[in-house]
């Protein structure tokens, strides 16, 4: 799925809305969004701005319900409000939630269970919108597959405005007492402060960090705001609050004309609007259009598109919004994962609304409606939070056994324990060896993770970083007679176990310097860019500390495999120059195969046949003899181990019952530290050690 396939749950506070003189159109807005929500994720693959309504509303509603409390003299009550919240929000999402364990286990891809269990527990704990953000930004998990539950960041956004927002109201209120105003007056200035400042952050933040922001609480803060200053200037929504009629007038042509321009850019905005602005300006488009059609239906009510909204089926998808909200996604995931489709045929795509509304309409009965009736949890607050507890008790158990059984795979596939007989991994190309069929190592439930714990910002810099991060292993440099350098980015830290072995066995002193997605030549391909800006001074002082260090040897980049899939061979001979000052030898190596898909996902659905994850080795070096035909300085020595990654045709995701990838690109460490000795003979041949 597109990493900005991603939109918001439906706002979960009508428990605690207000109750008078409902605003009926609501609810069909709500089944128009989601609507349009499950139209674009099943068949287009696009963010429909769905979100930004839902987040809207809840800002609208929650900020009636508080504010009514404060101007009836009840005030806030935060202990029946956060029951109130509980009873509605925690049921539903938590069983959903215990069930996409079982949904996992049953159709996803074992490479992927690890990161789901990770999902799934963030989301059950409402921060797994940070998460996401965090993962989003992450260059180590940048092959990562859609969650599971990545619809349920929205959620963590909406408990976090759900705390935060009942503070600043009080606050206010306190404000206004201390200064004899009116609440309303100084809410008001509070809320457009907000409202000015998230949305000027998302506008920064979009622009420098649009796939962090996405999933940013700062930045959908307006959202909310927005929402709240509606309430303050809406003659219903005011009369709801207990306040007076802001003066807004609107008449019924208007009114009617303005609702079906609201509902029809709400209906275009996915085809219209590129994902990649959210939540930006391309936000206020849906937006605008729910706050339009919210204030038609305060000041007119039914005119225009409301009578659209009042609609028996609108109203009905309006009320099963939320539990439908939180089955379509999941029950989508697990289709794309069993048919490997990227997006929904018509007929699947039938099939994935079918279902999800079958799911639907059995939670809001079983969850929404009946425990209700039932009265548990219903009572007392401390019925509300027990029953937001168990909740949660189902997801924790469901994620614990799936964990359990992860566990006890790891324990039966260890590759520490491994019988190098049966695990020739790259001996079996060079030596011709035919091992014993059995399970691969590392098992796909582990490939992600099959890395040096170094591989972090311990070691590795990051894309925007620019310092030289340097990192020491093997004997220590008063006691090594030789010193090795490895230089570059994360394919050349794919070697490190290789490297490292080789120090280990040769008693060498190994120094690192890592950074992601940083090519070594001395000029970078756009400077207009923050990542090749720091790539490029990066570069330079690294270059500076080689020097000083004054290295037997340098292991670098030779040639290059990115994200075209096809061997280039960058301007590397001035950067070599600069190696060879500092007196070293520099060994390059011919870089690996990059698939661009996740190997181990492939091999979990591609079964016992994994030839469709076989790839053809000629795809990737189309000049077979170009890295050895390649001119360099005096003093660089070329290495090429391809043909122990590779067979003569193709290059296959398992050799010798080893996994050669851990994602799209790099070697998993099990597979690299076999290939020690050939790297090894190597280094020899260039006179190191």
């Amino acid at each position: 799925m597109s990493a900005q396939t991603r939109e918001a749950a439906p706002d979960a506070e009508r428990a605690d809305g207000p109750r008078r003189q409902y605003l009926h159109e609501i609810d069909g807005l709500r089944g128009v969004a989601i609507v349009v929500i499950a139209v674009y994720h099943v068949w287009f693959n696009r963010v429909s701005g769905g979100v930004d309504v839902f987040l809207l509303l809840s800002g609208f509603f929650i900020t009636g319900s508080l504010l009514r409390g404060i101007e009836s003299g009840r005030g806030i009550a935060p202990v029946r409000y956060s029951a109130r919240i509980v009873r509605r929000i925690f049921p539903p999402a938590l069983v959903v939630a215990a069930f996409t364990v079982l949904m996992t286990w049953i159709w996803l891809p074992r490479a992927t269970w690890n990161q789901q269990i990770g999902d799934i527990l963030a989301s059950a704990l409402y921060i797994g919108n940070w998460r996401l953000a965090e993962n989003s930004v992450d260059y180590l998990s940048s092959n990562n597959g859609a969650s599971i539950v990545q619809h349920y960041w929205s959620l963590g956004i909406q408990a976090q405005f759900y705390l935060m927002w009942p503070v600043l109201i009080a606050a206010c209120a306190f404000i206004a007492s201390r200064l004899g105003a009116r609440p309303r007056t100084v809410l008001a200035v509070a809320f457009t402060a907000v409202f000015a400042g998230s949305f000027a952050f998302a506008l920064w933040e979009t622009g420098a960090n649009q796939a962090y922001a996405y999933f940013d609480t700062r930045a959908r803060m307006w959202q909310f705001a927005l929402g709240a200053l509606l309430v303050l200037g809406l003659p219903a929504s005011a009369k709801l609050a207990g306040g007076r009629f802001a003066p807004l007038r609107l008449g019924r042509r208007a009114a009617a004309a303005v609702s079906w321009l609201a509902l029809a850019a709400l209906l275009t905005g996915g085809m219209l609007l590129t994902s990649t602005d959210f939540p930006g300006m391309a936000a206020l488009w849906p937006v605008a259009a729910a706050a339009a059609i919210v204030a038609v239906a305060t000041v007119q009510p039914g005119a225009g598109a409301g009578r659209l909204l009042n609609t028996r089926p609108l109203q009905a998808l309006g009320r099963l919004s939320y539990a439908l909200y939180l089955w379509h996604w999941p029950v989508l995931i697990c289709y794309l994962a069993a048919t490997g489709r990227d997006t929904a045929s018509l007929l699947g795509g039938l099939g994935v609304v079918a279902v999800s509304l079958v799911l639907a309409v059995a939670t809001r009965w079983a969850v929404e409606q009946r425990l209700p009736e039932l009265g548990l949890g219903q009572k007392t607050a401390r019925g509300a939070y027990a029953l937001g507890a168990a909740c949660l008790a189902l997801v924790l158990a469901a994620t614990a056994a799936l964990s359990a059984y992860i566990a006890y795979e790891r324990d039966r596939l260890d590759p520490a324990g491994a019988d190098p007989a049966l695990y020739p991994g790259a001996a079996a190309l060079a030596e011709q060896i035919a091992p014993a069929e059995t399970d691969f190592i590392p098992s796909t439930l582990d490939a992600a993770d099959d890395r040096d714990p170094e591989l972090s910002e311990e070691c590795n810099q990051s894309m925007e970083g620019f310092e030289p991060i340097r990192c020491d292993f093997g004997v220590p440099r008063d006691r090594a007679e030789t010193t090795v350098v490895m230089y570059g980015g994360s394919k050349i830290w794919h070697w490190f176990p290789a490297v490292e072995a080789v120090a280990e066995a040769n008693g060498w002193h190994l120094v690192t310097f890592i950074k992601n997605a940083c090519i070594i030549a001395t000029e970078q391909p756009n400077t207009d860019e923050e990542r090749y800006r720091s790539c490029a001074a990066w570069n330079d002082d690294v270059v500076a500390e080689i020097a000083e260090i004054a290295p037997d040897a340098v292991f670098t980049y030779g040639s290059r495999v990115g994200y075209e899939a096809v061997e280039t061979f960058p301007e590397y001979n001035e950067r070599y120059g600069q190696l060879l000052e500092s007196g070293a030898e520099v060994v390059v190596v011919r870089d690996t195969p990059s698939p661009r898909f996740d190997i181990p996902t492939c091999v979990d659905l591609s079964g016992s046949d994994s030839s469709d994850c076989t790839v053809d080795r000629a795809a990737y070096y189309p000049d077979a003899d170009g890295f050895a035909d390649l001119e360099v300085p005096g003093g660089v020595h070329k290495v090429d181990l391809t043909d122990y990654i590779c067979a003569a045709e193709s290059c296959p995701p398992v050799v010798g019952n080893v996994l050669v990838y851990r994602d799209d690109a790099h070697l998993t460490n099990t597979y690299a530290a076999t290939l020690a000795p050939y790297l090894e003979a190597e280094f020899r041949r260039a006179g190191i050690g």
